[in-house]
């Protein structure tokens, strides 16, 4: 019986015309879609432009590139080229991770639902997330994204205290959301003055002291006030990417968690950007700080291009929202999102990447300040990631980045000036590709 379903299978295809059976067969074997050939769409672009916006949704550099497969630290476009991956931080893990593919492949395979079932996965993922904060944070709420999870954190902040003011640093990125972008200051359109429920403060320096942190959250609370609004929220990326990789002292942030609480506020410390590994051992930059924020919220690299985020905060936090509202999300906490995040956690800890970060990061930082460069004004970073400070405009340090492209290396460019070069890699480098990303700083900065 089974060669004869099979005769009668390939008799049916023999009757189909080659193009179109090779179309069925891949549509039917759920491959049509991902290709991963060679093949470059000059059309592709005007094609993006005329569905997708246009310059609503902008892409990099001044060519685009057609980017067709990733693996590790690598990226390969339509032409066959291959770039180092010096940007990105979703894929912590390194692009396209066999760990994580078979994790979401064999659970999507097997059973996604929402979260209104039990589900070891879900469980499991909240009690190790967990497991890895201060005793006080012990409550974990799965979203979909790091702009959900700070817009979460938000309606819990604004429940909690009953205030409805949020302080800021005055270049700073937070997410996307209607209310979330009201916070993400580097993001407002030009000229825009901060809306009247937002304070903003100035970024700390290595100098900054304990009383410049309690000043910072004193001033905002009183500039809040002024406008009729009580400080709920104070929030900060712990390692200030969006503002130029600053690296705060520990006073300066436990002053300003101090002066956020004297007025009122609760404190969040959002480690979308920089946490899971990428600033060391402890996984998240805050705990290098020694302090106890309210809220810490996850996202990007958690399911190394899985989307999946997470607030974690204290039980009388939840338990006060709970009793004015329930929180759900379709998609979040799903079994396959919970698969794929506790096979990037598996993978952090087996192949002991977060302490790989901070070896090589710190390899890569010493590097560049050891070379006799006019244009580096600074070079600052914790683990894994560096700010290179160039003395160059905004549009020079663009071009940077452009000839950083053409050597085969992906960067960003950050800080409130746009003159400070972003290197915020998979956690995968090793010493191996930072010397190929110093073959490149010579070319170009030198």
């Amino acid at each position: 019986q089974y060669d004869e379903a099979s005769w009668t299978l390939l008799e049916k295809l023999m009757k189909l015309e080659p193009v179109a059976g090779k179309s069925l067969w891949t549509q039917l074997a759920g491959t049509a879609r991902a290709s991963t050939g060679l093949v470059a769409d000059r059309d592709l672009g005007s094609r993006r432009d005329a569905v997708l916006g246009g310059g609503l949704a902008p892409l990099s550099y001044r060519e685009p590139l057609q980017i067709v497969r990733g693996e590790g630290p690598w990226l390969f476009d339509a032409q066959g080229r291959r770039y180092l991956d010096g940007y990105n931080n979703v894929p912590v893990l390194g692009h396209a991770h066999p760990t994580v593919n078979q994790a979401i492949g064999r659970q999507l395979a097997l059973l996604n639902v929402n979260s209104r079932y039990l589900h070891s996965n879900v469980v499991e993922l909240a009690e190790r997330l967990v497991s890895t904060m201060p005793p006080e944070l012990d409550t974990c709420v799965f979203v979909n994204s790091g702009t959900e999870a700070v817009d979460l954190a938000w309606r819990m902040a604004t429940l909690f205290t009953a205030n409805t003011g949020a302080g800021i640093l005055d270049w700073s990125y937070h997410g996307i959301s209607a209310a979330v972008s009201d916070f993400s200051s580097n993001e407002w359109a030009s000229g825009m003055q901060s809306p009247a429920h937002v304070g903003t403060f100035a970024a700390p320096s290595s100098q900054s002291t304990y009383e410049d942190g309690v000043s910072r959250a004193s001033s905002v609370a009183k500039e809040l006030s002024e406008r009729g609004h009580r400080l709920a929220l104070t929030m900060v990326d712990p390692m200030f990417t969006s503002a130029g990789i600053i690296d705060a002292p520990a006073h300066f942030m436990d002053g300003l968690i101090a002066g956020t609480h004297a007025a009122g506020g609760l404190f969040l410390a959002d480690e979308v950007q920089s946490g899971f590994g990428r600033s060391g051992e402890q996984l998240w930059r805050f705990r290098l700080h020694g302090v106890v924020p309210d809220f810490v919220t996850l996202g990007k690299p958690m399911g190394n291009g899985f989307p999946i985020g997470a607030v974690i905060t204290r039980r009388e936090i939840a338990d006060r929202f709970h009793q004015r509202q329930e929180f759900f999300s379709t998609f979040a906490a799903s079994p396959v999102a919970g698969a794929a995040t506790l096979a990037v956690l598996d993978v952090l800890q087996a192949e002991q990447l977060p302490a790989q970060a901070t070896r090589v990061g710190e390899y890569l930082r010493s590097l560049v300040r050891g070379l006799d460069l006019g244009l580096v004004r600074d070079v600052r970073g914790t683990g894994l990631i560096a700010g290179i400070e160039v003395g160059l405009t905004r549009p020079e340090t663009a071009a940077v980045v452009e000839r950083f492209k053409q050597q085969g290396v992906l960067i960003g460019v950050t800080g409130k000036q746009g003159n400070v070069l972003k290197i915020r890699p998979p956690l995968v480098w090793t010493e191996e590709h930072v010397d190929l990303f110093m073959a490149a700083v010579t070319k170009v900065l030198g």
